[in-house]
């Protein structure tokens, strides 16, 4: 059983150390890899154990001739975890096989543990490193990434970890929504934010069609799949194929889904089977640690309860689970732009009761150059003052064709107190996304998103 391990353990930590001093073993096997597969493009076109193959089978850029095994990747979607997982496995198997190292696993970035600083290690940043003797550039070195430290927000693993379910319906679950076209918990907060972080403006980590080729793009996806395995660990968490906890369709997909890599005519396939069972022979590895800071650890313990106590402490998705109700929608609002969303009236609008529970979907979101992250605000009328409900961050439409379509969740059930409070009385809400201050791209007057439709639901 191959051991994933922390960065932290592994790294110099310093970048001077880095650049001339010899690297740990499972740092300095996974740069001879990385260039043995950067040498095979050197000498032709991508091969299946090439660099650029690895990288275009999570995406590819506008430039490149799209092929079967490439551009796979499985984005706001039930399989965002169990594909990546394969990925990394497909991708671990392939520098075992350039270097020779049969034993070697690929570490992981836990950038949440308060102790990690939320930079980059510099054996990633350094751009040439000292062996025997020799100065040579360092193949885990990519340009125009961000070197400012990840803020603390956006590494956060408390909202996805305190999802007790897999899924939900029309709300984050840990790992996906129904229906099937918005991001889970985990995969909007920490994984896009960080890419987007890292990629900044220019850096290939801010879009999935070129982040594969970030070196740190690896270990950024093992702490992914890391937080998989504590979610597991943790009591009460509900997988997706659990009694009741989904039905149908999404069931027999789930445990039917197949993936598969490399050659095309020979490709590596991964059955479900064998990426939910750590233990199978396709997988046969574990991780260093998937144990939580005590202090994080209790927060995720607060955040089932609330979540437990907002959904009536339903745990499945069964017939007598609350459900969410369409009762307003507007069409076409740009960043920056606002909009009152009008309210239906009598059985189906607010007129029986005030609502518990308030959720916006942001649909058919397009954009040619977008911010990085957006955050959306609510206020009874457009003379009020605003209430911040959510953020979200745009990777997915980063680097894409400008007629990719992302859907984002934003539950604004936090500021019904203050909405209500207000004299709110569901006639009207205005709603408004704006570039998240703070950011070197904020006040880019070039860059937005257009959102095709807003609708309001209720519980």
């Amino acid at each position: 059983m191959r051991i994933r391990r922390g960065i932290a353990g592994l790294t110099l930590g310093d970048p001077a150390a880095a650049s001339t001093e010899p690297w740990h073993e499972v740092l300095d096997t996974y740069a001879r890899g990385v260039q043995l597969m950067k040498d095979l493009d050197e000498a032709g076109p991508p091969t299946p154990q090439s660099w650029m193959w690895a990288a275009n089978t999570h995406g590819i850029d506008q430039s490149t001739q799209w092929r079967p095994a490439w551009a796979q990747c499985a984005h706001q979607s039930l399989f965002f975890l169990p594909w990546h997982r394969a990925y990394l496995a497909w991708f671990e198997r392939t520098i075992q096989e350039l270097t020779g190292d049969a034993g070697w696993a690929l570490p992981y970035w836990d950038y949440s543990d308060p102790e990690s600083n939320r930079v980059i290690p510099p054996e990633f940043t350094v751009e040439t490193r000292t062996v025997d003797g020799s100065v040579q550039q360092n193949p885990l070195f990519s340009p125009n990434r961000s070197r400012d430290p990840l803020p603390e927000q956006d590494v956060n693993v408390v909202f996805a970890l305190g999802q007790p379910r897999y899924v939900l319906e029309l709300e984050r679950g840990f790992g996906g929504v129904l229906p099937d076209q918005y991001d889970g918990a985990v995969e909007l907060l920490p994984h896009n934010f960080l890419h987007g972080d890292i990629g900044g403006e220019d850096g290939v980590m801010r879009s999935p069609a070129t982040a594969g080729r970030d070196p740190i793009f690896w270990l950024h996806h093992a702490n992914i799949d890391r937080l998989w395995e504590v979610w597991l660990s943790l009591e009460g968490s509900v997988r997706l194929t659990d009694p009741d906890a989904a039905a149908g369709a999404p069931v027999a997909e789930w445990r039917s889904a197949q993936f598969w890599f490399g050659d095309e005519q020979s490709p590596a396939v991964y059955a479900m089977a064998d990426v939910e069972n750590l233990d199978s022979a396709k997988m046969g590895y574990r991780y260093e640690s998937i144990e939580l800071p005590a202090a994080i650890l209790q927060q995720v313990t607060g955040t089932r309860a609330e979540v437990l106590a907002a959904t009536g402490g339903r745990m499945t998705l069964d017939e007598t689970a609350p459900r969410w109700r369409p009762v307003a929608a507007t069409f076409d609002l740009t960043s920056g732009e606002e909009r009152d969303v009008r309210f239906e009236r009598g059985p189906r609008g607010l007129d029986e009761a005030p609502p518990t529970r308030l959720m916006l979907d942001l649909g058919a979101t397009t954009a040619h150059d977008p911010h990085n992250a957006y955050v959306v605000e609510v206020r009874t009328s457009p003379t009020a003052e605003p209430h911040i409900v959510g953020r979200f961050s745009t990777f997915g439409l980063a680097g894409t064709p400008d007629d990719e379509v992302r859907n984002y969740l934003v539950d604004a059930s936090a500021a019904l107190p203050a909405l209500l409070a207000e004299g709110w009385t569901g006639a009207e809400l205005t709603v408004r996304v704006i570039p998240e201050a703070g950011r070197s791209d904020s006040a880019n007057a070039d860059k937005a998103i257009h959102i095709g439709q807003v609708t309001i639901y209720v519980q």
